[in-house]
């Protein structure tokens, strides 16, 4: 179901049952880190909190969303449940402050988006500058944080990246954006 997607991140102790995508994969795959950290699945227990964080930083969003995962710069991916863009993955930069639509189903955005266009869903080349400077790799619940973010005029660079906790990453900035 997911071949493309396990075959980039070189995965291939993992067998998909019949069922709803969303769910297999998450159940499946759950708190799984790929690519050194590149991309990784929420904990299914997770999901909750994290879509209340989406909600306080984005509340357009809230209760539209069914999340699934994150990269290693802490952007949230989730399916809209919105009458708009229904079925869609959504992109959540908290960096940034946007919500972007990738015009991608699901099932798309996991098996031919994130294997062919890795570099533009999650920045896989500025991800490998980083993994070369930095002290140690990611875990679960981190990821690499802009200490200006950039709608704050930080620079989109490596020396403006740092290893942060992602849910105090989100708490601080979401704070900020609400006040902006």
């Amino acid at each position: 179901m997911f071949q493309s997607f396990l075959d980039f991140f070189d995965v291939h102790d993992v067998v998909f049952r019949k069922g709803d995508p969303y769910k297999l994969f998450l159940r499946e795959l759950s708190g799984k880190q790929f690519g050194q950290g590149l991309f990784t699945v929420f904990k299914e227990k997770d999901i909750k909190e994290w879509q209340k964080n989406i909600a306080y930083a984005f509340p357009a969003y809230k209760n539209k969303t069914a999340l699934f995962g994150y990269d290693w710069l802490g952007r949230c991916f989730g399916v809209s449940e919105d009458k708009k863009d229904k079925g869609k993955v959504l992109l959540f930069e908290i960096g940034t402050g946007q919500v972007l639509s990738t015009d991608c189903s699901f099932e798309e955005f996991i098996n031919h988006e994130i294997p062919l266009n890795s570099d533009a869903c999650l920045a896989s080349q500025f991800h490998e500058q980083w993994l070369g400077a930095a002290e140690k790799p990611l875990v679960y619940g981190r990821c690499v944080g802009y200490k200006v973010p950039l709608f704050l005029g930080g620079k989109d660079d490596i020396s403006n990246l740092e290893d942060s906790d992602m849910d105090v990453y989100w708490s601080i900035l979401s704070q900020i954006l609400r006040q902006i």
